[in-house]
Protein backbone atom coordinates (compact mmCIF):
# COMPACT_ATOMS: atom_id res chain seq x y z
CA UNK A 1 0.00 0.00 0.00
CA UNK A 2 1.45 3.55 -0.65
CA UNK A 3 0.08 5.66 2.09
CA UNK A 4 -1.89 5.12 4.70
CA UNK A 5 -3.02 8.22 6.99
CA UNK A 6 -3.47 7.24 10.65
CA UNK A 7 -5.33 9.07 12.93
CA UNK A 8 -3.82 12.41 11.37
CA UNK A 9 -4.65 16.02 12.58
CA UNK A 10 -3.53 18.91 11.96
CA UNK A 11 -3.47 22.07 14.11
CA UNK A 12 -2.42 25.37 12.69
CA UNK A 13 -0.34 28.02 15.31
CA UNK A 14 -1.62 25.62 17.79
CA UNK A 15 -1.37 27.18 21.38
CA UNK A 16 -2.18 30.66 20.40
CA UNK A 17 -5.14 32.70 19.59
CA UNK A 18 -5.31 32.10 16.13
CA UNK A 19 -5.25 28.18 16.76
CA UNK A 20 -7.27 26.05 14.12
CA UNK A 21 -7.08 22.94 13.40
CA UNK A 22 -7.66 21.77 9.99
CA UNK A 23 -7.59 17.87 9.75
CA UNK A 24 -9.22 15.90 12.81
CA UNK A 25 -8.47 12.44 13.23
CA UNK A 26 -8.33 11.52 9.69
CA UNK A 27 -8.20 7.44 8.71
CA UNK A 28 -7.67 6.89 4.77
CA UNK A 29 -5.65 4.43 2.77
CA UNK A 30 -4.38 5.09 -0.66
CA UNK A 31 -4.01 1.96 -2.58
CA UNK A 32 -1.83 1.06 -5.41
CA UNK A 33 -2.70 2.30 -8.57
CA UNK A 34 -5.96 4.19 -7.30
CA UNK A 35 -6.82 7.48 -8.67
CA UNK A 36 -8.39 9.68 -5.71
CA UNK A 37 -10.60 12.06 -5.51
CA UNK A 38 -10.45 14.76 -2.63
CA UNK A 39 -13.33 16.83 -2.57
CA UNK A 40 -15.21 19.26 -0.48
CA UNK A 41 -16.01 22.49 0.52
CA UNK A 42 -13.23 25.22 0.76
CA UNK A 43 -11.98 24.97 3.77
CA UNK A 44 -12.50 21.66 4.26
CA UNK A 45 -8.78 20.72 4.80
CA UNK A 46 -7.98 19.10 1.60
CA UNK A 47 -5.08 21.10 0.77
CA UNK A 48 -4.04 20.24 3.93
CA UNK A 49 -4.13 16.82 3.43
CA UNK A 50 -2.77 16.98 0.46
CA UNK A 51 0.62 18.54 1.91
CA UNK A 52 0.86 15.77 4.09
CA UNK A 53 1.24 13.18 2.09
CA UNK A 54 4.85 14.40 0.97
CA UNK A 55 6.16 15.45 3.91
CA UNK A 56 5.87 19.22 3.80
CA UNK A 57 3.41 19.58 6.69
CA UNK A 58 3.77 17.37 9.71
CA UNK A 59 1.28 15.80 11.69
CA UNK A 60 0.16 17.50 14.95
CA UNK A 61 -1.18 13.89 15.99
CA UNK A 62 -1.14 11.02 14.23
CA UNK A 63 0.75 9.29 11.36
CA UNK A 64 1.54 9.38 7.56
CA UNK A 65 2.76 5.83 6.51
CA UNK A 66 4.41 5.22 3.21
CA UNK A 67 5.02 1.48 2.79
CA UNK A 68 4.51 1.21 6.73
CA UNK A 69 7.38 3.65 7.51
CA UNK A 70 6.08 6.62 8.89
CA UNK A 71 7.72 9.59 6.79
CA UNK A 72 7.97 11.95 9.44
CA UNK A 73 10.10 9.56 11.83
CA UNK A 74 13.70 10.97 11.97
CA UNK A 75 15.22 7.88 10.23
CA UNK A 76 13.42 8.72 6.85
CA UNK A 77 14.67 9.99 4.05
CA UNK A 78 12.85 12.96 3.51
CA UNK A 79 14.38 14.06 0.39
CA UNK A 80 14.18 10.74 -1.15
CA UNK A 81 10.00 11.04 0.10
CA UNK A 82 9.71 13.85 -1.92
CA UNK A 83 10.84 12.24 -5.08
CA UNK A 84 8.43 8.96 -4.66
CA UNK A 85 5.73 11.46 -3.81
CA UNK A 86 4.89 14.16 -6.41
CA UNK A 87 2.93 16.93 -5.83
CA UNK A 88 1.81 19.58 -7.81
CA UNK A 89 0.48 23.01 -6.26
CA UNK A 90 -2.44 24.69 -7.86
CA UNK A 91 -1.45 27.20 -10.44
CA UNK A 92 1.58 25.44 -11.03
CA UNK A 93 3.07 27.21 -13.67
CA UNK A 94 3.45 30.34 -11.15
CA UNK A 95 6.38 28.39 -9.71
CA UNK A 96 7.97 27.96 -12.89
CA UNK A 97 11.72 30.01 -13.47
CA UNK A 98 14.09 28.58 -16.12
CA UNK A 99 14.99 30.39 -19.00
CA UNK A 100 14.08 27.15 -20.96
CA UNK A 101 11.20 24.06 -21.23
CA UNK A 102 14.15 21.85 -20.78
CA UNK A 103 15.71 22.99 -18.24
CA UNK A 104 12.95 23.49 -15.67
CA UNK A 105 11.53 20.26 -16.37
CA UNK A 106 14.97 18.60 -15.69
CA UNK A 107 15.47 20.75 -12.28
CA UNK A 108 14.51 18.02 -10.25
CA UNK A 109 16.35 14.97 -12.08
CA UNK A 110 19.14 17.76 -12.09
CA UNK A 111 18.47 18.01 -8.02
CA UNK A 112 18.38 14.30 -7.61
CA UNK A 113 22.10 14.45 -8.87
CA UNK A 114 21.51 12.35 -12.08
CA UNK A 115 24.06 12.27 -14.98
CA UNK A 116 22.79 14.43 -17.85
CA UNK A 117 22.75 11.71 -20.16
CA UNK A 118 19.55 10.04 -17.56
CA UNK A 119 18.20 13.58 -16.98
CA UNK A 120 18.02 14.50 -20.91
CA UNK A 121 16.03 11.39 -20.83
CA UNK A 122 14.09 11.99 -17.96
CA UNK A 123 12.98 15.08 -20.14
CA UNK A 124 11.87 13.78 -22.91
CA UNK A 125 10.16 11.20 -21.76
CA UNK A 126 8.14 13.49 -19.35
CA UNK A 127 7.47 15.62 -22.28
CA UNK A 128 6.23 12.70 -24.26
CA UNK A 129 3.81 11.88 -21.25
CA UNK A 130 2.26 15.07 -21.21
CA UNK A 131 1.65 15.64 -25.01
CA UNK A 132 4.85 18.54 -25.28
CA UNK A 133 6.86 18.13 -28.35
CA UNK A 134 10.35 18.60 -27.95
CA UNK A 135 11.90 19.53 -30.62
CA UNK A 136 9.62 22.35 -31.05
CA UNK A 137 9.58 23.98 -27.24
CA UNK A 138 12.42 22.62 -25.18
CA UNK A 139 14.33 25.53 -25.74
CA UNK A 140 11.53 28.13 -25.73
CA UNK A 141 11.11 29.91 -22.26
CA UNK A 142 8.01 28.39 -20.46
CA UNK A 143 6.58 32.07 -20.47
CA UNK A 144 6.16 31.84 -24.24
CA UNK A 145 3.38 29.19 -24.31
CA UNK A 146 0.33 29.22 -23.73
CA UNK A 147 -1.55 28.69 -20.23
CA UNK A 148 -2.13 25.13 -20.50
CA UNK A 149 0.85 24.36 -22.11
CA UNK A 150 2.56 25.94 -18.80
CA UNK A 151 0.78 23.97 -16.38
CA UNK A 152 1.64 20.69 -18.40
CA UNK A 153 5.63 22.21 -18.36
CA UNK A 154 4.62 22.21 -14.52
CA UNK A 155 3.58 18.59 -14.30
CA UNK A 156 6.05 17.15 -16.71
CA UNK A 157 8.69 18.39 -14.09
CA UNK A 158 7.24 16.61 -11.55
CA UNK A 159 7.26 13.50 -13.59
CA UNK A 160 10.46 13.57 -14.41
CA UNK A 161 11.48 12.39 -11.15
CA UNK A 162 9.19 9.47 -11.73
CA UNK A 163 7.15 9.58 -8.55
CA UNK A 164 5.66 6.31 -7.71
CA UNK A 165 2.62 9.12 -6.18
CA UNK A 166 1.40 12.10 -7.60
CA UNK A 167 -0.94 14.75 -5.97
CA UNK A 168 -2.47 17.35 -8.11
CA UNK A 169 -3.94 19.91 -6.13
CA UNK A 170 -7.18 21.66 -8.23
CA UNK A 171 -4.90 20.69 -12.08
CA UNK A 172 -7.23 22.34 -14.12
CA UNK A 173 -8.27 25.40 -12.24
CA UNK A 174 -8.43 28.34 -14.22
CA UNK A 175 -7.90 26.49 -17.47
CA UNK A 176 -10.12 27.36 -21.15
CA UNK A 177 -12.16 24.01 -21.89
CA UNK A 178 -9.56 22.69 -24.24
CA UNK A 179 -6.23 23.00 -22.24
CA UNK A 180 -8.66 21.53 -19.47
CA UNK A 181 -9.77 18.34 -21.54
CA UNK A 182 -5.73 17.77 -22.73
CA UNK A 183 -4.69 17.80 -18.91
CA UNK A 184 -6.95 15.38 -17.83
CA UNK A 185 -6.55 13.27 -20.62
CA UNK A 186 -2.85 13.37 -19.24
CA UNK A 187 -4.02 12.86 -16.10
CA UNK A 188 -6.19 9.28 -17.10
CA UNK A 189 -3.02 8.36 -19.54
CA UNK A 190 -0.76 8.38 -16.44
CA UNK A 191 -3.43 6.33 -14.32
CA UNK A 192 -3.73 4.40 -16.36
CA UNK A 193 0.81 3.49 -17.46
CA UNK A 194 0.15 2.74 -12.96
CA UNK A 195 0.73 5.87 -11.29
CA UNK A 196 -1.22 6.02 -8.12
CA UNK A 197 -3.13 9.63 -8.11
CA UNK A 198 -4.17 12.03 -5.65
CA UNK A 199 -6.48 15.16 -6.63
CA UNK A 200 -8.24 17.14 -5.22
CA UNK A 201 -11.04 18.55 -7.44
CA UNK A 202 -14.35 21.01 -6.65
CA UNK A 203 -15.55 19.42 -10.50
CA UNK A 204 -17.57 17.02 -10.55
CA UNK A 205 -17.55 15.92 -13.70
CA UNK A 206 -13.80 15.66 -13.78
CA UNK A 207 -14.42 13.73 -10.65
CA UNK A 208 -17.09 11.12 -12.23
CA UNK A 209 -15.01 11.16 -16.00
CA UNK A 210 -11.58 10.05 -13.84
CA UNK A 211 -11.89 8.59 -10.61
CA UNK A 212 -11.57 5.02 -8.59
CA UNK A 213 -12.46 6.00 -5.67
CA UNK A 214 -14.38 9.41 -3.79
CA UNK A 215 -12.80 11.04 -0.27
CA UNK A 216 -15.27 13.77 1.17
CA UNK A 217 -14.17 15.85 3.84
CA UNK A 218 -16.22 18.15 5.91
CA UNK A 219 -15.08 20.41 8.32
CA UNK A 220 -11.76 18.69 8.13
CA UNK A 221 -13.11 15.32 8.83
CA UNK A 222 -13.13 12.27 6.52
CA UNK A 223 -16.99 12.17 6.11
CA UNK A 224 -18.01 9.69 3.19
CA UNK A 225 -15.59 7.63 1.00
CA UNK A 226 -16.11 5.11 -1.79
CA UNK A 227 -16.44 4.75 -5.35
CA UNK A 228 -17.75 7.92 -7.37
CA UNK A 229 -21.37 5.86 -7.87
CA UNK A 230 -21.55 4.98 -4.00
CA UNK A 231 -20.79 8.96 -3.26
CA UNK A 232 -23.04 10.49 -5.76
CA UNK A 233 -25.75 8.73 -5.06
CA UNK A 234 -25.94 10.92 -1.54
CA UNK A 235 -27.79 13.83 -3.17
CA UNK A 236 -28.89 15.14 -0.44
CA UNK A 237 -26.04 14.77 1.63
CA UNK A 238 -24.01 15.94 -0.37
CA UNK A 239 -26.29 19.09 -1.04
CA UNK A 240 -26.16 20.00 2.79
CA UNK A 241 -22.65 20.62 2.59
CA UNK A 242 -22.26 22.86 -0.64
CA UNK A 243 -21.63 20.24 -2.80
CA UNK A 244 -22.40 19.56 -6.35
CA UNK A 245 -23.59 16.49 -8.44
CA UNK A 246 -22.01 15.93 -11.59
CA UNK A 247 -24.06 17.19 -14.62
CA UNK A 248 -25.14 13.56 -16.11
CA UNK A 249 -26.90 12.83 -12.71
CA UNK A 250 -28.90 16.47 -12.71
CA UNK A 251 -29.78 15.78 -16.30
CA UNK A 252 -30.73 11.89 -15.56
CA UNK A 253 -32.93 12.95 -12.97
CA UNK A 254 -34.42 15.77 -14.98
CA UNK A 255 -35.36 13.06 -17.95
CA UNK A 256 -36.93 10.97 -14.61
CA UNK A 257 -39.20 14.01 -14.14
CA UNK A 258 -40.12 14.47 -17.42
CA UNK A 259 -41.17 10.44 -17.48
CA UNK A 260 -37.82 8.45 -18.92
CA UNK A 261 -36.07 6.32 -16.45
CA UNK A 262 -32.41 5.41 -16.79
CA UNK A 263 -30.01 3.75 -14.95
CA UNK A 264 -27.79 5.35 -12.50
CA UNK A 265 -25.30 7.32 -14.30
CA UNK A 266 -21.93 9.97 -13.53
CA UNK A 267 -20.43 10.28 -17.13
CA UNK A 268 -21.96 12.31 -19.56
CA UNK A 269 -21.07 9.76 -22.04
CA UNK A 270 -22.71 6.76 -20.05
CA UNK A 271 -26.04 8.77 -20.31
CA UNK A 272 -26.11 9.64 -23.82
CA UNK A 273 -25.23 5.74 -24.40
CA UNK A 274 -28.03 5.06 -22.04
CA UNK A 275 -30.34 7.60 -23.18
CA UNK A 276 -29.79 5.89 -26.87
CA UNK A 277 -30.62 2.46 -25.98
CA UNK A 278 -34.08 3.66 -24.37
CA UNK A 279 -34.90 5.48 -27.30
CA UNK A 280 -34.00 2.57 -29.62
CA UNK A 281 -35.96 0.03 -27.72
CA UNK A 282 -38.89 2.77 -28.18
CA UNK A 283 -38.59 3.01 -31.53
CA UNK A 284 -38.52 -1.02 -31.79
CA UNK A 285 -41.47 -1.18 -29.43
CA UNK A 286 -43.43 1.44 -31.59
CA UNK A 287 -42.35 -0.73 -34.50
Amino acid sequence: MPIKLDSLSHTYQEGSPFQATALHDVDLTIEDHDLLALIGHTGSGKSTLAQHLNGLLKPTSGRVLLDGQDINDKSTDRRALRFAVGLVFQYPEHQLFEETVRKDIGFGPRNMGLEEGEIDARVREAMDKTGLPYDEIAEKSPFELSGGQMRRVALAGVLAMRPRILVLDEPTAGLDPRARDFLLEDIRRLHKGGTSVVMISHSMDDVASLATRVAVLEKGRLVMQGSPGEIFSRVEELGRMGLDVPQASKLRHLLFDAGIELPECYRLEELADSLADYLKGGAEHAG
